[in-house]
């Protein structure tokens, strides 16, 4: 059974990781591809990238650009060499591994952080993987694993953010998941007719901000080519893309900081999920919303990610809080400053009201009673 309330366990194999000295650098807004010359490296900057996935020969080119690099080509030898190097994120060791691969794998990260303790070995799952024998055998610094809701089907998309989420939290390390660069199933099918669907934005940004609202600490967009075309030029929806990684490079530096407490859904509840419980301190009749709760540690600050589930309306959304020990604020994303929004009352009540466009999330930021 998931308890998504459960706060995270640090384990002997995480604090080990974390004793080495590697630390998730920012927020990643990654994808799987690279740029190949200055013109298509500034239409990955100007896309709101901040991290590739490339070869050795490319680093210089990312490291113009700030973008850093996850290298595929690179050898224990050389990443002996390039300990904190800020350019390079990590090392390639494989995608997708079977079960009867996470041997080689582990023994392939072991190799790359042991020669540089500073960057981590990459490896990325499938959904459905056993988390249990993959932190056992690999020992990741962090936890990576795609489902693509829109090409695979929308029913799995929560129940594989709650568990992998757990996972990540047990281990102590953040999560990264992927998301398809266009939300038209054919492409990963290699049907044709492929194109863009008139939703494309609301679905991609719906699995964006659920799954920030679940915590993850990056966001990679499989596959770049979906979003450039030629000379780097912005497909329709690699314009959505850039759209959306604007306003998750707005809340990054927030997010990355802090450590999911809580996961709750209104009505109707997704297979795989939590219900907001009828007797806590966060009370709507707003249905179809995603409700991610944070705290910041070290400070102590609270805060709370709402989602618009929906990818076919907006929601007038009302939340009542009880238990507010001060001014409930709202983050805003373009001018990327925090606003109070709502004070409580003297028993400490407090309502918000705000809308929420299909699929759009906002971050909230609530100082709750002790």
């Amino acid at each position: 059974m998931l308890r998504a309330g459960v706060l995270p366990l640090i384990t002997a194999l995480s604090a080990g990781a974390m004793a080495e000295g590697w630390r998730m650098p920012e927020f990643m807004i990654s994808g799987w591809g690279a740029p190949t010359d200055e013109a298509t490296a500034r239409a990955f900057e100007s896309a709101g990238f901040n991290t590739v996935m490339c070869k050795v020969e490319q680093l210089e080119l990312c490291r113009a650009h700030g973008l850093k690099a996850i290298l595929f080509d690179a050898t224990p030898e050389f990443a002996a060499q390039h300990q904190g190097d800020e350019a390079i994120w990590g090392y390639y060791v494989q995608d997708e591994p079977k079960a009867e691969e996470f041997a080689a794998a582990g023994a392939r990260v072991a190799a790359f952080e042991a020669a540089d303790p500073t960057h981590p070995g990459y490896v990325n799952l499938m959904a459905w993987m056993d988390l249990k024998q993959y932190f056992a055998t690999v020992k990741p610094r962090f936890l990576s694993y795609d489902y693509y809701q829109w090409w695979w089907g929308e029913k799995n998309h929560f129940g594989r953010l709650a568990a992998h989420r757990q996972a990540a939290l047990e281990a102590g390390v953040p999560l990264i998941c992927w998301v398809e660069a266009n939300a038209d199933k054919r492409y990963e099918r290699g049907e044709a007719g492929a194109g863009y669907l008139p939703d494309n934005a609301a679905k991609l940004r719906q699995s964006v901000f659920t799954a920030l609202a679940y915590g993850v600490k990056g966001i990679q967009w499989f596959t770049t080519g979906l979003v450039f075309g030629k000379d780097g030029a912005l497909t329709e929806s690699g314009a959505d893309i850039a759209r959306i990684n604007a306003d998750v490079n707005a809340l990054g530096p927030i997010l990355v900081r802090l450590r999911s407490t809580n996961v709750w859904h209104t009505g109707p509840v997704p297979e795989g999920a939590q219900a907001l419980p009828g007797d806590g301190r966060i009370a709507t009749k707003t249905g179809e919303l995603v409700i991610g709760e944070f705290v910041e540690d070290g400070t102590g600050a609270q805060y709370l990610m709402v989602v618009n589930e929906s990818i076919e309306k907006p929601k007038w959304v009302v939340l009542a809080l009880s238990g507010v020990a001060g001014p409930v604020e709202v983050f805003h994303r373009e001018a990327r400053k925090w606003s109070a929004v709502s004070a409580p009352d003297g028993d400490g009540r407090a309502n918000v009201e705000f809308i929420l466009q299909a699929g759009d999330g906002v971050l909230m930021r609530v100082r709750w009673k002790q």
